[in-house]
Parts: C-alpha cells; sequence; structure tokens
C-alpha cells in the first residue's frame, strides 16, 4: 500500500468512527433530610451552571419569562407541611416556589424555541416516584435521586443534550408532595458535528486527492531520462 495511504487510513477510520453528536449528560445531587438548600445539591448546580453557561431562568417571585409556559401546580409560598418532607423555596431571599402536590400529578413546562438543557431544585423528596421525561427524537425519563424515606431531602437535577433542540419538559410526581423552584433552561453553544454520511464523504475525497498525487509522481518519475 503507497505510504500516503497508509497514512491518511487511520485519519479515515478515526472520522468514520466519530459519534454524529454530543450525549445526553445528567447532573445530579442529593441531600438527604435538608430543609434548605444542601451541600450535595448546591454543587450540582454550580456544576451544571458552568457546564452549560446558564444561569437561573425562572425563581417564581415575579413575571413568568417570555416563551416559557407551564401546566400543572401552583406557586404558593407553603407546602402545607414540614420543609424536608413537602419542600420550600430555594431562592435566596426569596419566598415563591411551585407546588407539585402529589396525586399523581404532573407539571408541563413548554419552551417556544426549544432547549438543548434543563435543571431545577426539588425539595420534599421523599417518595421514589418523581421523574423527568422529555422527547429528543426518543423519550428519555431521568429519575430523581431519593434517600431515607422518613427525613424526605431536595435535589438539584438537570440534564444536557447539546445535539437536540427539546419541547418540553415533564416532570411527574407520582403521590409525593414536591417543590420546584431556581428552574435553570436554554439552549446552550451547540458545536456542529458532521454526520457519519459527511465524514465518509471527506475521508474518500481525502483518499482521491492521495490518489491523484501518487498518478503525477509516477508519471514525473516516468518522464525522467535514464
Amino acid at each position: 500500500m503507497p505510504s500516503r495511504l497508509k497514512t491518511l487510513l487511520p485519519l479515515l477510520v478515526m472520522l468514520l468512527g466519530a459519534p454524529a453528536m454530543a450525549e445526553l449528560t445528567v447532573t445530579s445531587g442529593f441531600d438527604s433530610g435538608a430543609s434548605s438548600v444542601g451541600p450535595q445539591a448546591a454543587a450540582s448546580q454550580a456544576s451544571f451552571l458552568n457546564s452549560t453557561g446558564g444561569r437561573v431562568m425562572l425563581d417564581f417571585e415575579g413575571d413568568m419569562p417570555a416563551g416559557l409556559a407551564i401546566r400543572g401546580g401552583r406557586v404558593t409560598d407553603d407546602s402545607g407541611c414540614r420543609a424536608a418532607l413537602c419542600g420550600f423555596n430555594t431562592t435566596e431571599a426569596g419566598s415563591q416556589f411551585l407546588l407539585a402536590p402529589g396525586k399523581k400529578g404532573t407539571i408541563t413546562f413548554t419552551f417556544g424555541e426549544g432547549v438543548s438543557y434543563f435543571g431545577a431544585y426539588f425539595s420534599g423528596l421523599q417518595l421514589a416516584t418523581g421523574t423527568l421525561t422529555f422527547q429528543d427524537g426518543v423519550r428519555q425519563e431521568i429519575s430523581l435521586p431519593y434517600g431515607d424515606i422518613s427525613l424526605g431531602g431536595m435535589a438539584f437535577v438537570g440534564f444536557h443534550n447539546p445535539g437536540k433542540l427539546i419541547g418540553s419538559v415533564s416532570f411527574y410526581t407520582g403521590n409525593d408532595i414536591i417543590a420546584i423552584d431556581d428552574v435553570v433552561y436554554g439552549r446552550g453553544p451547540v458545536a456542529a458535528v458532521p454526520e457519519v454520511g459527511t465524514l465518509a464523504t471527506m475521508g474518500l475525497g481525502l483518499l482521491a486527492i492521495a490518489g491523484l498525487r501518487r498518478g503525477r509522481a509516477e508519471r514525473a518519475s516516468a518522464r525522467q531520462p535514464v
């Protein structure tokens, strides 16, 4: 095999083996028995904000952001029972939050222009029933973390799929009373990665160029006087 082809083939194999787009990642941290934002949840939120470049878009202390609609739950400053078991506000100097009152309810966040990442604080986690679901071409489901049922607790949970735009995210509570606060969402920077077909075309182009150069070199060598 010509040396140029030997050099280009590993590159072609690498290109053909590259994924078409980035994968879904989930960030979460749980604090058992917490009646305020705990260290694990806070660290997870900080990591999520850093990785996505996002910020808190909704804290329920003022007007709803443009382009966002929420179905289900109610905004309140009182969950009706002990904070660790039924949820609480997580916004510094705030008081309001979105309460999901259990009863196998679903809260749906719908985004006018689609998002690639979503996260929030979830407090009052007691029963292992809460899940986040969304469509990114296939149905995805993320279970919220839980600890000792008698202690309750709170968590930050977020996901990021830079290769997709997601129109809505649904939160199923089961029979658990859960508070949602400090919601993070957005598109974030999306690095364009060529699809496999494009990569194959690029690779074949490189091989064709190598073949042309080799042919020219052979013809030039044949013209040299002996």
